[in-house]
């Protein structure tokens, strides 16, 4: 393979360069990605209820003036799972037995990460885990325990 990539090559030279950032011949410059393909997953401001909460929040409004709960407060729980590892609850609840609930409020998808520290989290803690998920405003509430074990 003769070229002018190949002639004039010189690997020290090319490692500089590409520790400097700069694009080599055999490494051309690509072009930046749109905008609308770099943005990740939005992340959650702390005390702020995003759509699904706020619906859930009615929900257990309602459940409330029904005498069915005695009272939920959102986000002030957090749980230490592991070293750097931790689990907001959403809604801490004292339902109408007298039993501390965690509700984990999802729209439609759960993330695996998600999953993974609400289990654990029931593994680890004496109260009734919960995962509320609805998937749009037609639907009602899907609400199941999480078991433990």
């Amino acid at each position: 393979m003769e070229g002018p990539a190949f002639k004039d090559r010189n690997p020290q030279k090319q490692w500089e360069e590409i520790l400097k950032g700069k694009p080599t011949p055999s490494q051309p410059k690509s072009p930046p990605l749109p905008k609308e393909k770099c943005k990740g997953r939005p992340r959650h401001e702390p005390g702020v209820m995003n759509s699904t909460e706020r619906a859930y929040a009615a929900h257990l409004d309602q459940q409330l003036k029904a005498g069915k709960i005695k009272w939920w407060v959102f986000e002030s729980l957090k749980l230490k799972l592991a070293y750097n590892t931790h689990y907001t609850v959403d809604f801490f609840v004292l339902a109408d037995d007298d039993v501390l609930e965690a509700h984990e409020v999802k729209g439609g998808h759960i993330e695996d990460d998600a999953m993974v520290k609400i289990k654990v989290a029931a593994n680890m803690f004496p109260f009734r885990f919960l995962l509320c998920v609805k998937k749009n405003k037609s639907t009602p509430w899907k609400i199941r325990e999480i078991p433990r074990g």
